[in-house]
């Protein structure tokens, strides 16, 4: 017995209603509440399927809403686990040891204060790449909800404020020591800021074919 595509999306409904916002969760589950609803059915259950819909969600949704949190749960592991394996690209340390140079050529050849000045919008880059990819992709699935992309929000909320803790070793740069820090930390958070936006691309790329046939 299968169930027809009015009731696949009365489920679909039903779980966006009930705070399952993110469109992949909803999938899943909606995949596994179908597939439930209608071993019922074939085992005997001869009623029309919102009855038999209504009693399973009496039986499980508690269940359901606590899945959805572990679903949250696997979308930051899985976040951690493209972050570290994009770190270990070769790519990356050469992109870090590139962004040294420029900063150190930078602080040689400009005033002290223009130098602060660059490293004070290290962050909205950072920031400019990730609401640029985000926007762009929301526009292209139609403002539907992902866990993973709106999870990314995190990371760069986090390495956004990295670079404040170096700045403020700028005010004198009279140490060499205090440079090879400033330049080191900027470095490394520009580079961990670019390795999100890398990801998170990566991510959308791959979150558009997954889900390609959300309705």
């Amino acid at each position: 017995m299968k169930l027809t595509k009015e009731d696949i999306q009365f489920i679909d409904n039903y779980l966006d209603n009930s705070d399952v916002i993110y469109a992949d969760i909803r999938m899943e589950m909606v995949d596994h509440v179908a597939s439930d609803i209608e071993s019922r059915m074939e085992s005997g259950d001869m009623r029309g399927f919102y009855y038999v819909f209504k009693d399973y969600m009496v039986e499980n949704k508690a269940q359901l809403l606590n899945d959805n949190k572990q679903f949250l749960k696997s979308a930051d592991k899985k976040i951690g686990k493209t972050f570290l394996k994009e770190l270990k690209n070769p790519i990356t340390p050469l992109l870090f040891l590139a962004l040294c140079i420029g900063f150190y050529v930078l602080y040689q050849n400009s005033s002290l204060e223009t130098f602060r000045a660059c490293l004070s919008i290290v962050p909205l880059i950072g920031l400019t790449g990730f609401i640029l990819t985000y926007v762009v992709y929301q526009g292209v699935k139609d403002n539907k909800r992902f866990s993973v992309v709106e999870r990314l929000a995190f990371p760069f909320l986090a390495f956004y404020q990295l670079p404040n803790l170096f700045l403020i070793r700028t005010r004198e740069l009279n140490e060499t020591s205090d440079l090879f820090w400033t330049i080191g930390g900027a470095s490394l958070a520009l580079t961990l800021m670019l390795v999100l936006v890398i990801i998170s691309v990566k991510l959308f790329m791959s979150y558009e074919s997954q889900f390609k046939n959300i309705t």
